[in-house]
């Protein structure tokens, strides 16, 4: 078996394990999401709470502040209600009622700050909701993955047995440009030839559609492996093909 053919064993292959693999990768991929949004939930979920615990320490602050006041001024009625002079009793007055306006700055301060955590409440809640439901999506989707890989995982033993076996009978430095294009290209890093009119030389690569020149052509022909002149993909020329491009009269 010639070097074309090798690799063209290889691509094979690569594309059965290739094609028996990509619903367990797409599995992988939306399960991956999956838990991502919920890292990000989860952060999300933490940030609030963290704003909800210093909202509603700074609220209590308020409020502590205008019990304090309500205790000062109290104290202050008793202390106005035995003042022995109108002056005393005019001192106390002053006093108290300037209390009342820091006492009003510090209850709108709370009532404000009440509100806010109570919003923020709201989107915890929500928040939860989201991550309940983001968390049953995760489940449903990591036992669909796991479905998936129970499915083929037999079947990918046995073909990457059957794609390494092969592989090594093909030139390291080959095999690493097939798996460059197979990365690249999918799978279109390997094409069959195209005749369309053999007499105009209307010869294609399958995989671009573009000519292939004659001296390209020849090297197929005596099995030597050969990369298309224009997308780069390594070519492979079948036993039907092969016999339509031999020279009349040849023998193969």
């Amino acid at each position: 078996m010639n070097e074309s053919k090798k690799l063209w064993a290889v691509y094979q292959a690569e594309r059965k394990l290739r094609g028996l693999q990509s619903r367990l990768t797409a599995a992988e991929r939306f399960l991956a999401e999956q838990e991502r949004q919920l890292v990000s939930l989860d952060q999300q979920h933490g940030s609030l709470a963290s704003q909800l615990r210093q909202i509603e320490a700074t609220a209590k602050e308020s409020e502590d502040e205008v019990a304090r006041i309500d205790a000062r001024i109290e104290k202050l009625r008793e202390e106005m209600n035995v003042a022995r002079t109108n002056k005393e009793y005019q001192a106390f007055l002053v006093e108290i009622n300037a209390l009342k306006i820091e006492r009003g700055r510090a209850e709108e301060e709370a009532i404000g700050l009440l509100e806010k955590a109570d919003a923020i409440k709201s989107e915890i809640e929500r928040s939860t909701e989201n991550k309940t439901e983001r968390t049953r999506v995760r489940d449903v989707a990591k036992q669909e993955r796991n479905t998936r890989n129970d499915e083929i995982k037999d079947r990918v033993k046995e073909l990457q047995a059957e794609r390494d076996r092969l592989a090594s009978e093909v030139e390291p430095r080959i095999l690493a440009d097939l798996e460059r294009l197979l990365e690249d290209r999918d799978e279109d890093a390997m094409a069959g030839v195209e005749v369309i009119d053999k007499r105009r030389h209307e010869i294609n690569c399958a995989s671009c559609m573009m000519s292939l020149p004659i001296e390209l052509l020849s090297q197929l022909l005596r099995g030597n492996l050969t990369n298309c002149s224009n997308c780069g993909c390594f070519l492979h020329l079948d036993e039907e093909t092969a016999a339509i491009l031999q020279p009349a009269g040849s023998k193969r």
